[in-house]
């Protein structure tokens, strides 16, 4: 049994992708990296195409494996805001502008971040950030950058100010 043939029972792939020898290779690379962690279509492309694969069999390949839900965009941008904001408590706006650039469909993008934002308040997160940002910045105008930065609305800024006028040392 080859290391292919295990990839074929668990990635059932079909008999008539298999006949393609090009396509059988790309879905093979592209489960070897999807096994390793959660990829979006864009940047699982971008690694094929490096790999010198030809741009219409990494379609074939791709098309296949989302069919199969292998490959979810929107299951990979719910997984990385949940794993981003576990260790850096980020805003609407910086984690829109990330998954956007890792090309998510904006889309997509907008409806994890909202799911996301329905279990946790996007408020606790600013919070979380205030604190962090106050501890190691002592002028206010830095901690307000730091917030903004980390994509907080400039309204959710102002209130987090308003009620941690204590947590900035007497400044304000």
């Amino acid at each position: 049994m080859t290391g292919d043939d295990s990839l074929e029972e668990n990635f059932l792939i079909s008999p008539e992708l298999t006949e393609n020898l090009a396509v059988r290779q790309v879905v093979s690379a592209a489960a070897r990296s999807l096994a390793r962690s959660e990829q979006c279509r864009a940047s699982l492309e971008r690694k094929l195409l490096q790999k010198e694969f030809s741009p219409e069999t990494v379609k074939v390949a791709l098309d296949y494996l989302e069919s199969k839900n292998y490959l979810d965009d929107a299951r990979y941008a719910s997984s990385w805001i949940r794993n981003h904001c576990a260790f850096k408590p980020q805003g609407r706006i910086r984690l829109l502008r990330e998954l956007t650039s890792r090309g998510v469909k904006k889309t997509l993008a907008e409806n994890a971040i909202r799911d996301y934002f329905i279990s946790i308040p996007e408020e606790s997160l600013c919070e979380e950030a205030f604190k962090k940002a106050a501890s190691k910045k002592k002028d206010p105008q830095k901690i307000l950058k730091s917030l903004a930065d980390s994509g907080f609305s400039y309204s959710m800024i102002q209130k987090i100010f308003k009620n941690n006028k204590e947590g900035l040392n007497g400044t304000n």
